[in-house]
């Protein structure tokens, strides 16, 4: 019998997850992770966020009910280490950086920190305690889905069937090493059909609400957090227009992003103004009209590709951020870079953010990404 571990973060689609592979008859383990000291107030309708210990008693309640073993790891230090702290440390110092939500920004970059907890935690560090518990396979509540072809034993990632939920944008730097040991068992379900499994086998997270967006951050305030973290990280410097011409004041970089129109407090003739640019050797902000905004061109670096690599140019869909729709695209690979042209402009394409792309036919297939330049 093959053993599965499943990363049980306390909510309903990995306690879906589980359930699933117990039905299938795998040898089944729950393993969940403390990433992060939460604050006693960060709450989502009375409920904590992910990765507290909070849902680690729930993810504990529905092991039991499962009748399968769990597993708590305390990973607060290497999570702190390697995607909070580690960046900062190294962009200091000058050494080769890993990704960090708090650097990023202090970059000029807008992070998606999930996308460094898939690679580094996630698929990274937790395969490898699973494979020391004796798993097979470790398998994740993620919505996408994997396909072998049997002709030629390459693995590939698709997008999940409901794509009101595709996660498959998050996933994208899952290589052909990792593909074969890992299993996505909600690639076919709906988010409805969760809950009402989930409610049928009688878990008590049936009901649960959905974590909020990145599980370290309370409330969503990231203003708050960078400053918690790093002291006097908002630096006020000026807000000039593309001409170079100063008309304001910002309250300091960290605070603003690639396509941001409120809470800029700026007036005169050349509005409404948005954040077209961020200069951060400067400590300046660039304006401009919503037509600034878009670009044809974008450049990512840190390229790494699902199945193969591709030596010649290509036609793709491209992905600019979670939520944008994908978009047909020219792609130039160079290394472990990349030069993406778009038949048609894009708006607020953002440094830090991920590229990721899909094949130029159904678009189902995730061939690979970058982060955004």
């Amino acid at each position: 019998m093959k053993r599965v571990a499943v990363a049980m973060s306390g909510g309903v689609d990995s306690s879906v997850t589980a359930g699933l592979l117990k039905q299938q008859g795998y040898d089944v383990i729950g393993i969940t992770l403390r990433l992060w000291e939460e604050d006693p107030a960060c709450t989502i309708d009375n409920v904590h966020a992910c990765c507290s210990l909070s849902s680690v008693d729930d993810a504990k309640a529905v092991a039991s009910v499962l009748g399968i073993p769990h597993y708590t790891l305390d990973f607060r230090d290497i999570f702190r280490r390697d995607v909070i702290d580690y960046f900062v440390d190294s962009y200091v110092h000058g050494k080769t950086p890993n990704p960090c939500f708090v650097a990023e920004y202090l970059r000029g970059h807008t992070p998606n920190p999930c996308i460094a907890c898939n690679k580094f935690i996630k698929f990274g560090l937790l395969w490898e305690k699973a494979r020391q518990f004796g798993a097979d396979f470790l398998a994740t509540g993620h919505y996408a889905r994997i396909e072998k072809n049997e002709a030629t034993g390459i693995y590939s990632l698709l997008r999940g069937t409901d794509r009101r939920k595709d996660q498959s944008y998050v996933l994208y730097q899952l290589t052909q090493d990792l593909l074969p040991h890992i299993l996505f068992p909600m690639a076919d379900l709906e988010k409805v059909h969760t809950r009402e499994l989930a409610k049928e086998w009688g878990l008590p997270v049936f009901n649960k609400p959905e974590s909020q967006d990145i599980c370290f951050i309370p409330d969503n305030d990231y203003k708050g957090f960078l400053q918690h973290e790093r002291k006097g990280i908002f630096k006020p410097g000026d807000f000039v227009d593309k001409e170079g011409h100063v008309i304001g004041r910002h309250k300091g970089i960290a605070a603003y992003t690639i396509g941001q129109r409120r809470g800029l407090n700026l007036g005169g003739p050349g509005g409404p103004y948005y954040v077209t640019a961020l200069d951060v050797a400067r400590n300046k902000v660039i304006v401009g009209s919503e037509q600034d905004l878009f670009s044809k061109t974008v450049h990512a670096s840190e390229a790494t590709w699902v199945e193969q690599t591709p030596d010649a140019p290509f036609r793709a869909l491209g992905k600019i951020r979670y939520a944008a729709r994908e978009a047909a695209c020219t792609v130039y690979p160079d290394g472990d870079s990349l030069r993406v042209e778009f038949d048609d402009a894009q708006r607020a394409v953002t440094a830090g953010q991920a590229l990721v792309l899909y094949d130029a036919g159904t678009g189902e297939r995730v061939l690979g990404g970058g982060v955004i330049q």
